[in-house]
C-alpha cells in the first residue's frame, strides 16, 4: 500500500463529517468493522460459453432459498471480472418436488439485478426424450412426465443396447436422480414388479436409495403403503421434519405423524 492510500484510509477512518455530508447528504454516525473474512472458493453447477459467445451460468436448486438473489450476484460478479467484454446470462433451475416460490431479483438501494427461474418440471419430457444425448433422458424424469410407465420403458430399451458397466451407470444416474422424485421411485417399483421389467440393480443401490422396498409386493395398495411408510421413516432419519415429508411426498401431516408414532 503506498503512502497516499495510508495517508487517505487514516483520514477518512476519522469520519471527515462534511466530506461525508458531500458524499451521501448525511452525518456519520459510526465507525463499523472494515475487514470481511476470506472468499471462500466458489464453484457453479455450469458455466459454458453460448454460440452468441456469451457466458451462461446454471444452477440447480432443490429447496427454496430466499438468499439465492445474493448468491447469483456474488457469481455475478465473479464472472463479470473475469469475462468483462461478454454478457453474462444466468438461470437458476428448481429441480425440487415443489413448487420454486424464492425472489429472483435484488431491488435495493442503487442496484437492480434479476435472473431467470425456471420450474424443471414445467419442461416437457417429451422433448428430452427425442434428444440423442443419455444424460437429456435421464434429466426427463424430472421434467413434466405425463407417462411415467413409457419413459421406463423407453429409457430401458435405449439403455439394454449399452455394455454392461456403461448401463449400470446410467441406471444408477437415473436412482440417483429419482431420489428428487419419491413419489415416482415408489411407482418404478409396483412397474417393476408388475412387468417384470429388465433392470439390473445393485444390492448397493437398494441398500443406499430410500425409496425403493425390496421383496415381491402383496397386493399393490399394500405395496404402495409399506414404500409410503419406508420412505416417511427413512426421511425422518435423514432430517426432515414432519412437514417437509408431508410436502414432498404430498400425504396429510397427520398421516406422516402416524407413520412415526408421533403424538401432536
Amino acid at each position: 500500500m503506498g503512502k497516499l492510500d495510508i495517508t487517505l484510509r487514516d483520514a477518512i477512518s476519522r469520519i471527515p463529517q462534511r466530506f461525508v455530508q458531500i458524499l451521501t447528504g448525511q452525518k456519520g454516525k459510526a465507525i463499523l468493522d472494515n475487514t470481511f473474512p476470506a472468499v471462500k472458493e466458489r464453484k457453479a453447477d455450469l458455466i459454458l460459453q453460448l454460440e452468441d459467445g456469451s457466458i451462461f451460468h446454471l444452477e440447480l436448486q432443490t429447496k427454496n432459498d430466499k438468499n439465492m438473489p445474493f448468491r447469483m450476484l456474488e457469481y455475478y460478479t465473479l464472472l463479470k471480472q473475469k469475462y468483462q467484454d461478454k454478457p453474462v446470462k444466468q438461470t437458476v433451475l428448481f429441480v425440487g418436488d415443489g413448487r420454486p416460490n424464492m425472489p429472483n431479483s435484488l431491488q435495493v438501494d442503487n442496484l437492480s439485478f434479476s435472473y431467470q427461474l425456471i420450474d424443471i418440471k414445467t419442461i416437457s419430457c417429451e422433448e428430452l426424450l427425442k434428444s440423442d444425448s443419455l444424460e437429456d433422458k435421464i434429466l426427463a424424469v424430472l421434467c413434466d412426465v405425463k407417462d411415467f410407465e413409457r419413459y421406463i420403458k423407453t429409457l430401458m430399451e435405449e439403455l439394454s443396447k449399452l455394455p454392461e458397466k456403461e448401463r449400470a451407470d446410467y441406471i444408477r444416474k437415473l436412482w440417483i436422480t429419482l431420489d428428487y422424485r419419491p413419489k415416482l421411485m415408489i411407482k418404478l417399483n409396483s412397474i417393476l414388479e408388475e412387468r417384470k421389467m429388465p433392470l439390473t440393480i445393485t444390492e448397493e443401490m437398494l441398500e443406499k436409495n430410500p425409496f425403493f422396498q425390496k421383496g415381491k409386493q402383496e397386493g399393490l395398495q399394500e405395496g404402495l403403503q409399506k414404500g409410503l411408510q419406508e420412505a416417511v421413516v427413512r426421511l425422518h432419519k435423514k432430517g426432515r421434519s414432519p412437514e417437509e415429508i408431508s410436502e414432498l411426498l404430498d400425504i396429510p401431516l397427520d398421516e406422516i405423524k402416524k407413520f412415526l408414532k408421533l403424538k401432536g
